[in-house]
């Protein structure tokens, strides 16, 4: 049986990545639409969204980030729902590539780009969040 002192990590992962995927929609809809985002006069926003990193073969990065949010919400729901041991660790396997990524375009922006996207900085921190909290509840999970 799973410990039931996680369930309040996940209802915390299951908002974080509501958070990540509300933005990520955000991020691929105005990409279609072919507007910039807001981020306010100094915001870097439309430097970033239009730079060569924001897409991988035309696709949209932030496309990336739905199916990642998507995966969290539904592996939160599934451990709250369920207490499947399993989700923990597998939880903590996604969130790796995901946060070593976020660190990857964090760098880009501010190293090469040389502007910062608001809402490319909401998802990295979803991810650096998600990654941190996945690794503390596995490490409990692990405990017992």
């Amino acid at each position: 049986m799973a410990n039931p002192n996680l369930k309040p990590y996940y209802f915390i992962l299951l908002a974080i990545a509501f958070v990540g995927f509300m933005d990520s929609i955000y991020l691929t809809t105005i990409h279609y639409m072919e507007q910039v985002p807001g981020c306010g006069e100094d915001g870097g926003c439309g430097e970033v969204a239009a730079s060569e990193y924001s897409t991988i073969l035309g696709i949209p990065i932030s496309i990336g980030g739905i199916g990642y949010y998507v995966t969290i919400i539904f592996l939160s729901i599934w451990w709250i729902d369920k207490a499947n041991s399993l989700v923990p660790k597998v939880m903590l396997i996604l969130s790796v590539p995901a946060f070593l990524f976020s660190i990857w375009l964090v760098h880009l922006q501010l190293n090469v780009i040389d502007a910062i996207c608001f809402y490319c900085m909401v998802s990295a921190g979803s991810s650096t969040l998600i990654f941190l909290i996945s690794f503390l509840v596995y490490r409990k999970a692990s405990i017992g």
